[in-house]
């Protein structure tokens, strides 16, 4: 049973000692990304998905446009090739999980690790634990707090050309499809269950270690995204 209401509901703060100011700037509007969506996305390599490989080229593309066409309420705000590496209910399901951009402004840097796999005969089923944390405007004030850590599950079939290694870049979109033959078979955007499942609470007992420790409850500003790692370059496989 999938709580897709949660990922809404999981903005938290967190008290402390202030941090150091960081560069104050409006969210950032760009024709590929969805309006009010000012999301980056930093990914840390473990033992279950090196996100510069070619198969790490591939899931980061797919989590990375999935949540833009979540942002964005239609498909069509994937990266290049994304429609075509997902599932065929792809359109339903980037509608199926609430989002507050389509009411308010959002910034925010999500994070990825792998934390663990099931490899089969031409598949992988790769479990991910997704962090973050965003600033929501509201009323002319912007809400500052952490997202609920969850597992995010993806299936890989890998089929057809394998997707190029993409090189890291400071750009937070390829300029090109990346996917290669391969696609999606499935997809959970927070498998997150009543009863907390093992990948539930070992997400939960971790924090990135470049994610901030502590967020003002509200601010006039956002909280400053942070650059994408390993970000993209304008043209993807070409090293």
């Amino acid at each position: 049973m999938l709580a897709a209401l949660l990922i809404t509901a999981g903005l938290a703060a967190c008290g402390g000692a202030p941090a150091p100011d960081g560069p104050v700037r409006e969210p950032a509007a760009d024709a590929h990304t969805p309006p009010g969506f000012d999301t980056t996305f930093r990914w840390t390599a473990t033992a279950s998905l090196d996100p510069t490989s070619a198969e790490g080229t591939f899931v980061r593309a797919f989590v990375e446009s999935f949540e833009l066409a979540n942002a964005g309420r239609s498909a069509d705000w994937g990266y290049p090739g994304f429609v075509d590496a997902a599932p065929s209910n792809i359109g339903q399901m980037v509608v199926a999980y609430p989002t507050d951009v389509s009411i308010h402004r959002e910034a925010g840097t999500a994070f990825y690790r792998g934390l663990r796999r099931v490899d089969g005969a031409g598949s992988v089923r790769i479990v991910l634990c997704r962090h973050g944390f965003r600033s929501v405007l509201q009323n002319d004030r912007w809400t500052v707090g952490f997202d609920t850590p969850r597992p995010v599950e993806i299936d890989v079939r890998r089929v057809g050309t394998e997707p190029a290694r993409a090189p890291s870049g400071s750009e937070r979109l390829p300029g090109a499809d990346v996917f290669g033959g391969w696609y999606a078979s499935r997809y959970d955007f927070a498998a997150l269950y009543p009863t907390p499942t093992p990948d539930q609470n070992a997400c939960a007992a971790t924090t990135p270690v470049d994610m901030p420790h502590w967020l003002p409850t509200s601010a006039d500003d956002p909280w400053p995204t942070m650059p994408p790692v390993p970000g993209w370059t304008a043209y993807p496989g070409a090293g």
